[in-house]
């Protein structure tokens, strides 16, 4: 009976030292936003830093700041060129990898290793050192200061087309080989038999993807020197910049907007983001 009792005891030990550890996390990764929109929702005129409140105290201010930075129009541009970059790019991504990964995890050409080498090196590459040569390729294509020139270099996915690689190594070769027997091209089989049959790993790929380029700042920023195709990003760092004499409630609500879709984003997909961060850590 008494052996018993400690073993409850521990696990309930267990229980609450995980339930701590769990709040510790979470206050930590919400308070900045709710801080944030603590901001934007106070009275004008009342520095938060001298007297500070952890929770809202104007509706109205807050209302006031976000169309404050909403009549802006470059900042609503700014939103759809994020926007359409950041389609641009997952529908991209998900083309090229998917059909690269269709040649390189069912079918054998010679060199196959040795290409397939060659993109796992390009994962141990960081982003800035190739940063300027891809930069230099993009200007030599005369793609400065346009949609092409920032979506296409996206597109490709050293990272993307290995795991979906993995994935469709465990699609059954009698399945295409039946499909083959009734006819089905080459093409056929892709379109018709792997995607439906990669359907989650596409959709982890599009979630991770989406994750890491709507808030991608460096490459815009070395590609775009117009404002006609600023993005969020770009446009953020002008309302952060000491020197833009913006009141802190307006930077904090243009912060808040831009941080509005991909809340929704994680609040929309999170049983997807969270099995898709576990599959691409494992094969299949």
């Amino acid at each position: 009976m008494n052996t018993t009792n400690k073993k409850k005891f521990r696990v309930d030990i267990g229980e609450i030292i995980r339930w701590t550890f769990a709040t510790i996390i979470l206050i930590i990764a919400v308070f900045p936003i709710w801080w944030m929109f603590n901001i934007v929702f106070s009275e004008p005129g009342v520095a938060i830093s001298i007297n500070p409140r952890f929770w809202p105290t104007s509706l109205t201010a807050g209302v006031e700041n976000i169309l404050a930075v909403l009549s802006e129009g470059q900042f609503l541009k700014s939103y759809l060129v994020s926007t359409a970059y950041t389609v641009l790019v997952i529908l991209g991504t998900l083309m090229l990898c998917s059909m690269a990964a269709y040649e390189f995890a069912l079918f054998d050409f010679p060199g196959k290793k040795y290409l397939f080498g060659i993109i796992l090196l390009a994962l141990m590459i960081p982003t800035a050192v190739t940063l300027i040569p891809t930069y230099l390729l993009v200007a030599n294509l005369g793609w400065l200061n346009s949609m092409q020139g920032l979506v296409v270099p996206g597109m490709a996915s050293a990272f993307g087309l290995f795991m979906l690689t993995q994935f469709l190594g465990d699609i059954p070769k009698d399945v295409m080989d039946a499909a083959r027997i009734d006819g089905a091209s080459h093409f056929g089989i892709y379109r018709y038999i792997v995607l439906p049959l990669s359907s989650n790993a596409l959709i982890t790929l599009a979630i991770l993807t989406f994750m890491t380029t709507w808030g991608n700042f460096i490459w815009p920023m070395v590609i775009s020197t117009q404002s006609d195709l600023f993005t969020v990003s770009q446009m953020i760092n002008w309302y952060n910049d000491p020197m833009s004499y913006t009141t802190m409630n307006v930077v904090m609500a243009a912060n808040l907007l831009a941080a509005v879709p991909p809340l929704l984003f994680y609040v929309l997909f999170q049983k997807q983001i969270i099995n898709g961060v576990a599959m691409s850590g494992i094969k299949g």
